[in-house]
């Protein structure tokens, strides 16, 4: 299993929460990046390190994007100030986005893609945002880690889309929660209950591919399933506040309300993850509308406990004195931040490599997704390196690169989702 030294697993958040008024005032410089997958949040992206470039009194220009569907990239280009004809479609686009003179690529696809787009990126030589997930399955987590390995050696920037951790109300935390505010962490709750989410349904005479792309969250094998496609954000907060990562989790999961007939995903999910040492974190995923919703992270500790991005309690009534130093001069918006702090380490050359992080947070939630559909206990190890392990080889029937195929993707059976045991 892959380990992390306690001190800079938490200097990742934080090492660089003044430099934005550090740069201020050199001699303006323009990053020109590309952007490979153009849905809500590569459009999203785009605004974003525009915002943290201005920010940081330089700039940042498109000068191209790819997204499955031409139009979606072409609406980006659109939007801002590049010109059309670098707007790329179908499978293989990124391939023309990486022969540009970009010098960072903003990956936002569906996550089954990161690993494919990643290592096409580092062999490239560009700074790379791989937003969250990284990966769906245990192949494409160990492809993606080989990609970050490599990034290192070429001396490759990559910021992952966990932005809470360039977020203030959780760095003004850390530090406090790090030298003991709260004593000895020993338990924890996570929480993603939210209603339910889009749904595109199946269009006339479209391909496999096509479909899997636009309705690409409602199938394990393109999102991960909720807890990897969105609750890694709480389950990220809690690796990163524990400081590592959990050795097991056993849970269970059901699908009650997804749309019939449409995608093989649960809407719910409970987790046991074992972090060791007796300390265990359950969180709980749901997306069924009409029921409580609830979004966050809370740790228990010895002598006190943290709301994560929130409130820290010590049991005794004392105050605690939270790291306002850490976030000064820093902006209220994460989404803003993460790209302000990825900018600033191409600057001064301290570049961030947040691939190893992200990679692991995202390996977290498929041991709870993959336990969750198996009924059985899933190790950190048997989706890194126990090759005898049957979690090791589960994986999708297809992968990214089947998608620049010229025959057709095969299908996944649809309205239904794994059912776990024996009769």
């Amino acid at each position: 299993m892959m380990t992390l030294r306690r001190r800079s697993f938490l200097a990742g958040a934080g090492a660089l929460a003044t430099a934005p008024a550090a740069v201020f005032g050199q001699a303006p410089r323009i990053f020109k990046f590309a952007v490979v997958g153009c849905g809500g949040r590569g459009s999203g992206a785009v605004q974003n390190i525009r915002a943290a470039a201005e920010r940081l009194g330089h700039k940042a220009v498109l000068v191209a994007a790819a997204d499955y569907f031409q139009e979606k990239a072409a609406a980006v280009c659109k939007a801002n100030g590049c010109d059309e004809k670098f707007a790329f479609g179908g499978a293989g686009g990124y391939k023309k986005v990486l022969e540009s003179d970009a010098e960072i690529v903003l990956l936002a696809t569906p996550p089954i893609f990161r690993p494919l787009h990643l290592e096409a990126c580092v062999k490239a030589g560009k700074h790379i945002f791989a937003e969250k997930p990284i990966a769906t399955d245990a192949a494409g987590l160990r492809h993606f880690l080989k990609g970050v390995a490599e990034a290192k050696t070429k001396n490759l920037s990559i910021l992952s889309g966990t932005l809470h951790r360039h977020s203030n109300r959780f760095l003004r935390q850390i530090g406090p929660v790090q030298n003991g505010a709260i004593g000895r962490i020993l338990a924890g709750q996570v929480y993603r209950c939210q209603g339910g989410i889009w749904v595109r349904p199946r269009r006339e005479k479209e391909s496999n591919a096509a479909y899997l792309c636009n309705n690409w969250y409602h199938f394990w094998e393109m999102s991960g399933d909720q807890i990897t496609e969105q609750a890694i954000h709480e389950i990220d907060l809690a690796n990163w506040f524990i400081g590592r990562f959990p050795k097991t989790a056993m849970a269970i999961g059901a699908r009650h309300r997804r749309p019939a007939g449409i995608g093989d995903i649960y809407d719910c999910m409970a987790i046991d993850y074992d972090y060791g040492d007796s300390v265990h974190v359950q969180a709980i995923g749901r997306h069924i509308s009409g029921c409580s919703d609830r979004l966050g992270t809370l740790l228990v500790g010895s002598e006190g406990e943290v709301a994560c991005g929130g409130k820290i309690t010590r049991f005794d009534g004392k105050g605690v004195a939270y790291d306002e130093a850490r976030i000064k001069d820093r902006h209220e918006n994460g989404l803003i931040m993460e790209h302000c702090d990825f900018l600033c380490g191409l600057l001064d050359g301290k570049l961030i490599n947040e691939g190893e992080q992200v990679a692991m947070s995202t390996a977290t939630t498929i041991m709870g997704t993959f336990s969750a559909y198996s009924g059985r206990t899933v190790r950190l190890s048997d989706l890194l390196t126990n090759t005898e392990s049957e979690f090791y080889n589960m994986n999708a029937t297809f992968t990214a690169a089947d998608f620049e195929r010229t025959d057709d993707i095969p299908m996944p059976a649809e309205g239904a989702a794994p059912v776990p045991g024996k009769a």
